[in-house]
């Protein structure tokens, strides 16, 4: 067999290819452990690699047009597949960001600040903490598979070059935005409540005995009430996290249905 042969054989696999690992590599630098600068490029490319070697063969290949502005439109909204679907997994970590940057604030943490290598800015320390907690979690309930199968299940409802992009595509958007909103929320509400009713005690305590200074007796008291709240809260987080995590299932088979469908 001849080198030209065996080009016109093996330059069609390798451009279907080329179209797999664009939907996995948008989808992977989407999402926050992933795309922060720890992990080198290195092994970014190879995870990327590695998983278009694996699930080649479980997902139909597509037929790769021949003229190469088409081809390369394709690849283009491959990624953007990927990364609409690695925003819903961001957003998902967004609100345990906006939870610890609002507790942070209320307990006195707002002057402390931790160098984020994966964002190259400085991040509230709480932040950090509940990212870390959901990040744990989301690995406890094999986090990583259920991105793996939604790889998967993403060519099930977006073949290959089928994918459109319709109008609302914006509303769902904002809809995942307010979500993370109201989970980040809810994650902070317990603490929020304890220092609310912390600071009311204390401007009472202030008028009553005036000679008290609040200002400074108040850091110390909203740090260990804060802490406090958050271990005892400690339950009701992870299980907060644990139903969030079984709606994100939902919320990105219903992304994929819209961008498969129109």
């Amino acid at each position: 067999m001849g080198l030209t042969q065996t080009i016109q054989i093996l330059l069609p696999e390798f451009q279907a290819f080329l179209v797999l690992i664009s939907r996995i590599g948008g989808l992977l630098a989407a999402l926050p452990v992933l795309s922060g600068r720890t992990v080198p490029m290195k092994i970014k490319g190879a995870l990327v690699l590695s998983l278009g070697v694996l699930l080649a063969p479980f997902i139909s290949l597509p037929t790769v047009p021949y003229d190469p502005l088409v081809l390369a439109a394709g690849l283009l909204s491959e990624l953007v597949i990927g990364l609409a679907i690695g925003l819903a997994v961001r957003l998902f970590f967004g609100a345990f960001e906006v939870a610890g940057e609002m507790i942070g604030v209320q307990m006195g943490f707002g002057v402390v600040q931790l160098f984020d290598p994966a964002t190259s800015r400085q991040t509230p320390i709480m932040a950090q903490y509940f990212t870390l907690i959901a990040s744990l979690v989301l690995l406890s309930l094999n986090g990583h598979m259920l991105i793996v199968a939604t790889i998967l299940s993403s060519y099930e409802s977006i073949p290959a070059f089928g994918a459109s992009f319709p109008a609302g595509a914006g509303d769902d958007v904002l809809r995942l935005s307010q979500q993370m909103f109201m989970v980040g929320l809810k994650l902070a509400a317990p603490v929020l409540i304890i220092i609310l009713l912390i600071n009311i005690l204390l401007a009472i305590l202030g008028r009553a005995v005036s000679q008290i200074n609040v200002f400074v007796l108040s850091f110390p008291i909203t740090i260990v009430g804060g802490l406090a709240v958050l271990s005892l809260s400690m339950p009701f987080t992870v299980e907060l996290l644990i139903q969030e995590i079984e709606r994100l299932q939902f919320t990105i088979l219903g992304l994929m249905r819209v961008l498969g469908h129109g």
